[in-house]
């Protein structure tokens, strides 16, 4: 296959992802503009596949501007990126390093001009992006939501001030973006001509993209396995590769990666409330990654805790003691011992918790506690000898499948009508009012 080709069949693929989110007057340009390129060669073919993938970008205001250009990647499509589809212009980011080169951490000056790129700004993405962003570091939050985008705006505006004077600090620029390229390349463009991004985009490609990538996607394998997989070519060689996973180990998306050296887990809980936040590696991640992270992470108010090199855990560790919890609560529901509300009430009697296991369960959703839980069992196959999947199953036929799951669907251990009993004693004891991750 010749290069021009190439170009035309990625021009091509990339055509079908934009018609799909362009108004018909827009389609009908883009259109006209593919078959300029079916007859054009050289300059004519750059002229040409600039104008197909020039973002046009439209703004809303968050701190010194945010950039949020028009839907490239429909969420529903995240499943089918391959490296085939990406814009043509990201050739020349792709990394070419070897096994036997090292990695070798950014400047200082990199970390004052690069962003942290975070990849989904729904309940976590957003907090994560928050604290990133409380040190004068830039961020690019990017999504395929522009609800998701816009909810997490209006968060970061009413928080990181706030956020910033408790630690006496001062908030660092935010970009928000639903164009993966913007997201994959720089943070800041709010000076870029519209007519000129695609040019801004190729200049800056590999220069001022992420110096660190972190997903916070659904907890889905798969899912997260193809876009680190995807974007992994398109960052800087040097761009360490953070998933957020509450379960998954990134040791079980490293054989999927050219690069899984870059590759790690940090487990965040529920910042800015919670600081602390896991490290484990890939099997695979440099061991200098650990040190540096560490500190770049207490330089924003974060806690780290690294899992040692070599050790490999299912759920991390807090995690971990969490699932035995949970499986023990299962089987003492399953066998008839207690309810929900003894259960509960013993565990807040005990430890002055906020609230119960049986309460957190449904705050998560039974259908993420039952995928999760059975994905231990998959991995542990300890866990099956010890009688885990007899509570598990009794969880998924008396709730999942009835479709009882929990806040989300109204009924769950708990029925809607107890959980706005608990809701408000919550309210009378003062317990500040926040959104649960969906990992369960």
């Amino acid at each position: 296959m010749t290069s021009l080709s190439v170009h035309i069949s990625t021009t091509n693929t990339l055509l079908h992802s934009v018609m799909a989110n362009s108004s018909p007057a827009v389609a009908s340009k883009l259109v006209r503009v593919a078959r300029n390129l079916s007859t054009s060669s050289g300059a004519e073919l750059s002229k040409n596949r600039a104008l197909l993938c020039a973002p046009r970008a439209r703004t809303r205001p968050l701190c010194q501007g945010t950039l949020i250009p028009r839907s490239r990647y429909p969420f529903a499509s995240y499943c089918h990126l391959s490296t085939d589809s990406a814009p043509p212009f990201f050739a020349t980011s792709a990394s070419n390093e070897t096994s036997t080169q090292r990695w070798r951490p950014p400047t200082e000056e990199d970390l004052n001009e690069r962003p942290v790129l975070i990849i989904g700004a729904g309940n976590l993405g957003r907090r994560i992006a928050l604290v990133w962003a409380s040190a004068s570091r830039p961020v690019t939050l990017y999504d395929v939501s522009h609800d998701a985008l816009k909810a997490a705006t209006e968060y970061i505006t009413d928080n990181l001030a706030e956020y910033c004077t408790r630690r006496g600090t001062h908030p660092g620029h935010v970009c928000t973006t639903t164009d993966l390229r913007v997201a994959l390349t720089t943070g800041r463009l709010e000076g870029t001509k519209v007519e000129n991004e695609a040019h801004e985009c190729e200049l800056h490609s590999g220069a001022k993209g992420p110096w660190m990538a972190i997903e916070c996607l659904p907890e889905s394998l798969e899912l997260k396995v193809d876009v680190l997989s995807h974007i992994e070519h398109l960052l800087p060689r040097n761009c360490i590769l953070a998933s957020n996973s509450s379960n998954l180990q990134t040791s079980e998306m490293a054989p999927s990666l050219h690069h899984p050296e870059r590759l790690l887990n940090t487990h965040y809980f529920i910042p800015p409330r919670n600081r602390m936040v896991e490290l484990m590696s890939s099997s695979h991640t440099y061991e200098e990654i650990f040190p540096f992270l560490a500190v770049q992470m207490k330089r924003v108010g974060f806690t780290p805790m690294i899992v040692p090199a070599g050790i490999q855990s299912q759920g991390f560790i807090f995690n971990r003691i969490w699932a035995a919890c949970k499986r023990e609560t299962l089987a003492v529901l399953a066998e008839g011992v207690a309810k929900p509300g003894d259960i509960d009430a013993l565990f807040r009697d005990f430890f002055h918790a906020e609230k119960g296991p049986c309460e957190r369960m449904d705050d998560v959703g039974l259908d993420t506690i039952a995928k999760v839980e059975q994905h231990y069992i998959e991995q542990r196959p300890d866990l099956r000898e010890m009688g885990a999947q007899k509570p598990l199953d009794w969880l998924k036929r008396e709730y999942v499948v009835k479709g009882n799951l929990g806040e989300k669907t109204g009924d769950g251990l708990f029925t809607a009508e107890e959980r706005a009993a608990l809701d408000m004693r919550h309210k009378e004891e003062h317990y500040q009012a926040v959104e649960e991750t969906t990992g369960a």
